[in-house]
């Protein structure tokens, strides 16, 4: 479906030419906050469409933010921040079970930015579409990027779409992509991977009297660890993360299986009411999701850049996720602005920044998985020490 009659991208060949016309490749919290950001930056006379190919209806993993995240929010929503964050949940902090038998929390209690919430996923998407929808950001769904040519001093972008195969020309693209980082992929921009994870999750509805946590609650395991988040709505997320490798000699990937290892925990099957988690194991669907870290080689080209996990993935463990996509959609949309106003070295700037950063979170993610001393000599934790 294309919203908008009017399309702000300039079809090929198009007799009408704008100053900048900027495409943006991705239709989650990295393209949506970028498409926001660059609005509110750039001169009038400029153009930004989004071209999205999300499909309808698909499950997305509820996420917790940090307080971390509460500033770059408000840039995005203004007045509306606290209308927006009044539909999820605020978390206090986390609990885990990491590195001894000794549960440790981590309390939000006294950030200055303010509290931490679990988000309504899905719900979450729709209130970025609406704010960017609400400032004039124009938006295609069911666009799927087919093929890119240089064209000009831009990009010829082909799509596939279910009115057929759609071509727009673009000054200058972000690959919001996500982790198959599309756009930066067709350029034969090389992936570097460190490691990659998997998560199981699955997801249970709970009456609005049931007594649920909210904190985010975190186990170490043997062949990994669990990860247990309330959501809004009377949900629970509950998480595995593991690996391939583990998957595959156990069979965990099934709902039967999964559900076995959780009764295994130590702590966590206490902290979470497992009497109803199994009655409804038999008709919960379990969403396996791969969380690979990477950095691509470059995040930054000629009249382009990737943002989010279309520039590199972090795992889970960092619970960096959706924050790291919207500080790096603040960032990108700075980085065009002071490059389209003559500032040739804006593009590398921001790659540096994005280079630093994954620089700090490889050292962080080492230092974490290395604190879990217990499973010291088990594969999982082996094959995390690299």
């Amino acid at each position: 479906m294309t919203h908008n009659s009017h399309t702000a991208a300039k079809p090929v060949n198009a007799a009408s030419v704008t100053p900048l016309t900027i495409a943006i490749i991705g239709g989650g919290p990295a393209g949506l906050a970028s498409a926001i950001f660059l609005q509110s930056k750039l001169p009038e006379s400029c153009s930004i469409v989004l071209f999205d190919n999300q499909q309808a209806g698909r499950f997305k993993v509820g996420e917790s933010i940090p307080p971390a995240a509460t500033p770059v929010l408000k840039k995005l929503f203004g007045e509306q921040l606290q209308a927006t964050l009044a539909e999820h949940l605020e978390c206090p902090g986390s609990i885990s079970l990491w590195g001894n038998e000794t549960p440790g929390h981590n309390d939000f209690l006294f950030e200055l930015a303010g509290a931490g919430y679990h988000l309504n996923r899905t719900r979450f998407e729709q209130q970025l579409k609406q704010q960017a929808q609400s400032i004039g950001i124009h938006r295609h769904d069911g666009y799927r990027l087919s093929n890119v040519e240089p064209y000009h001093q831009g990009f010829t972008l082909e799509f596939a779409t279910p009115q057929g195969n759609k071509h727009y020309a673009a000054d200058f693209v972000i690959d919001a992509s996500g982790a198959r980082s599309f756009f930066s992929r067709k350029l034969d921009i090389a992936r570097n991977t460190l490691d990659s994870v998997l998560f199981l999750c699955a997801e249970f509805k709970f009456p609005a009297t049931a007594q649920l946590v909210d904190h985010t609650l975190v186990e170490a395991v043997n062949d990994g660890w669990w990860y247990s988040a309330r959501l809004p709505d009377n949900r629970l997320m509950v998480t595995f993360c593991t690996d391939a490798e583990t998957i595959r000699l156990t069979g965990c990937d099934r709902i039967e299986r999964w559900f076995e290892k959780l009764e295994k925990t130590h702590w966590l099957r206490d902290q979470i009411p497992m009497t109803r988690i199994a009655g409804q194991i038999s008709n919960t669907p379990l969403t396996t999701r791969a969380a690979t870290s990477f950095i691509m080689s470059n995040v930054v080209g000629e009249r382009w850049l990737a943002v989010g996990d279309a520039a590199c993935g972090y795992d889970p463990i960092s619970s960096a996720g959706i924050t790291k996509a919207l500080l790096q959609s603040e960032h990108a949309a700075t980085a065009i602005t002071n490059w389209h106003q003559g500032r040739e070295d804006a593009l590398s700037d921001y790659q540096d920044q994005v280079f630093e950063d994954f620089n700090q979170y490889v050292g962080l993610r080492s230092q974490l998985y290395a604190s879990e001393t217990r499973f010291a000599n088990q594969s999982y934790w082996i094959r995390r020490l690299i």
